[in-house]
């Protein structure tokens, strides 16, 4: 893959979009910046689906299977439903799969399906020369989820607190982005608990985030996944329990677990093509400890039990906010199932 995609839409206005009802027929989300990817994918979802369960309407297939025929996912994606909405069809680990099949899918994108959405998720931005990338600007939506840059990191943020009803000053956002690095399911998990931790004021300070982000979460956080590693689902629950001080903190965590889980997956990618720890080590631009352990985890999870993971991961947060579980049962159940994955 090659050259860089013209400016398209931003994660942010694809959410928005969905959010007033619009929703396109095909999507390639290019980069490793996976909070963007869930949070588009949510969207979609909550769109389509509502609160109800996708049942049929929703298929998911792994890009990097030997079996998976280009035909098989043209057909699903144009398949009528039962009751009338469209379809939602994903095929993650897509970047060998778009550019063996880039000119059937670019004739696929000329005249996409109306009652069909495909969502092809790659890591390398495909070659802009191809047709595929032009069929998809005019029809659809080629969207970069990459990680800020520093200062609009601090503006993202910022306006993520809003979001939740809070001001974040401009000294907790560089403190809290110092402490946690350029992550942003991490950073939305720990100023969703900041948010909690400050109660009813409107601002979170430096103070607030010196105090409450407390890096022994962390290794609750490693012992959690130690747990579900080992297939041991009672040490994991132990280890979720100690992260919940107090109620209200569900979601929290959940991201935090969530965010752990794409942290190993893109270790585990740069094992796979630096293999060089001491490399790897530099590049994730950690402390040295995390990055060791980071990479000592990747090494326990498989590409299938991360990728089930982070589905499981946003089942459950869609679960929670649809109101569909309680917060602490939705977060258990992923736990429990989380560890039964790793056993299969």
């Amino acid at each position: 893959m090659a050259k860089q995609a013209k400016e398209g839409l931003h994660p942010d206005q694809v959410v928005a979009e969905a959010a007033k009802g619009r929703v396109r027929p095909i999507y390639l989300l290019y980069g490793t910046e996976y909070y963007y990817r869930r949070a588009i994918i949510s969207a979609l979802r909550q769109e389509l689906f509502k609160d109800a369960e996708p049942g049929m309407c929703l298929s998911e297939y792994d890009g990097k299977s030997k079996e998976l025929a280009v035909g098989r996912v043209l057909d699903d994606v144009r398949t009528l439903t039962f009751f009338g909405g469209m379809r939602l069809v994903i095929v993650e680990n897509a970047d060998g799969f778009v550019s063996e099949n880039k000119d059937v899918l670019g004739r696929y994108a000329k005249a996409p399906s109306k009652t069909g959405c495909l969502v092809l998720l790659c890591d390398e931005v495909p070659d802009q020369r191809w047709v595929l990338a032009k069929e998809i600007d005019a029809h659809g939506a080629q969207v970069a989820c990459v990680t800020p840059k520093y200062g609009p990191l601090l503006a993202w943020m910022k306006t993520r607190a809003r979001e939740l009803g809070k001001n974040l000053a401009h000294p907790a956002a560089q403190a809290l982005s110092d402490i946690v690095g350029p992550d942003l399911a991490q950073l939305d998990s720990h100023i969703q608990m900041l948010v909690t931790y400050v109660g009813s004021r409107k601002s979170i300070e430096e103070q607030d985030v010196l105090a409450a982000v407390d890096q022994e979460k962390v290794t609750e956080i490693w012992d959690l996944l130690d747990g579900v590693a080992s297939k041991n689902a009672r040490k994991a629950l132990e280890a979720f329990d100690r992260l919940l001080p107090k109620a209200g903190m569900e979601s929290a965590r959940l991201a935090s677990i969530s965010g752990t889980l794409l942290k190993l997956r893109t270790v585990k990618k740069m094992m796979d093509t630096i293999r060089d720890e001491q490399k790897v080590i530099q590049r994730l631009k950690m402390h040295p400890y995390a990055a060791k352990k980071s990479i000592e985890q990747s090494r326990r999870f498989s590409w299938q039990d991360l990728d089930r993971g982070l589905r499981g991961a946003l089942e459950a947060d869609i679960a929670i906010k649809s109101s569909r579980m309680e917060p602490r049962l939705a977060v258990e159940t992923f736990i429990v199932e989380l560890c039964r994955t790793n056993e299969s």
